[in-house]
Formats: C-alpha cells, sequence, structure tokens
C-alpha cells in the first residue's frame, strides 16, 4: 500500500500544480457565479454560455487551491456538475482526472489515517509486551536467585548428612568391635 500512496501523491500533487498555474478564463456576469459563492450541487444548474464549463473548471481548481484550507469534497462536486451537466466540454477529461485524484487522495489519506491507528495500536503492543518482558526477566531473577540459595542449602544439608552418615558409620564399627570384645 506504501507504493500506491508513493504514486497517487506525487500525481495529485503534479496535476493540482499544473491545473493551478492555468489562467482563469473571465467570468461574465449571469454565467456561473463568482468563486466561493456557488450554490450547492443539488441546486446548481448549466449556466448558459460558452465559458460556463470552464468557470465550474476554474470554480473546482480554485476550490482545491484555497489559500486558506482546500475543500475537495465541495471541488469534486464542482467538477461532477461540469461533467454532468458538460458531457462534450473540452474540460471534461481534466474534470473526470481531478475527480479521480481527489477520490486517490482521499482513499489515501484513509489510508494513512487506519496505517497511524494501526501504528500506534502496534506501539502500544510493543510497549506492553517489554513491560511484560521486563516483569518476566525480574521473575526469572528472583527465581533463579531463589532456587541458587536452596541449591546452597540442599549442598550443605547433604554436606552435613554425609559427614553425619560417616560418623554413625564410624560409630557402628566402634559399636560391633565393642561389642566383639565383651563377648
Amino acid at each position: 500500500m506504501s507504493l500506491h500512496l508513493r504514486k497517487t501523491v506525487p500525481t495529485l500533487l503534479a496535476a493540482l500544480f499544473l491545473a493551478g498555474c492555468a489562467s482563469p478564463a473571465p467570468i461574465e456576469k449571469g454565467t456561473a457565479g463568482t468563486i466561493g459563492s456557488a450554490p450547492s450541487t443539488q441546486e446548481r444548474k448549466p449556466a448558459s454560455g460558452v465559458a460556463a464549463d470552464r468557470a465550474l473548471f476554474d470554480e473546482g481548481i480554485a476550490l482545491l487551491c484555497g489559500a486558506e484550507r482546500p475543500e475537495p469534497a465541495k471541488a469534486r462536486s464542482v467538477l461532477n456538475s461540469l461533467i454532468q451537466y458538460y458531457p462534450q466540454s473540452r474540460w471534461r477529461s481534466s474534470a473526470e482526472t481531478l475527480v479521480g485524484l481527489i477520490d486517490a487522495a482521499e482513499t489515501s489519506r484513509e489510508t494513512n489515517q487506519k496505517m497511524q491507528l494501526l501504528t500506534e495500536q502496534l506501539l502500544e503492543e510493543r510497549t506492553r509486551t517489554l513491560q511484560e518482558k521486563e516483569q518476566l526477566k525480574k521473575t526469572i531473577r528472583e527465581l533463579t536467585e531463589k532456587q541458587q540459595t536452596e541449591t546452597q542449602a540442599l549442598a550443605q544439608e547433604n554436606e552435613q548428612l554425609k559427614k553425619d552418615l560417616q560418623r554413625l558409620k564410624t560409630l557402628e564399627i566402634e559399636l560391633e568391635k565393642r561389642e566383639r570384645m565383651l563377648r
């Protein structure tokens, strides 16, 4: 998916840059309205006049290249109006391309948000795993120390038992010797 983003984003930026560099045609009174005060898509009716399709295209570009904040949803709506009402327009293919790029950018944004969420979840899981790992290391260290202490205690007890066993054998031998002497 990352490769798809690498291809889509530069293409979108190049198209927006080239489209933004085009000089807008003068808009006559009564053709398509002014940029920024356009009616919504449901209310928009095709304007009469030769430059109406160009005016819609320019409005879509202006919405994409807004100085304060681009508005891709509104730009898509305006460009779709151009596509719908002016199917023979020379701006139709450019509008379709821009709508496709807007959709691709939106898809990329959504994918990026999902990836960021997934990354955050993975980082949280990693943090939990590292904490669990450290807790397990601590537990293993404590158990190892306890085992070593018990092993040392058992080794000392074992040595004491060996000494006691040896002493017991020695005492039995002496006892047998005494019993033989007393007989």
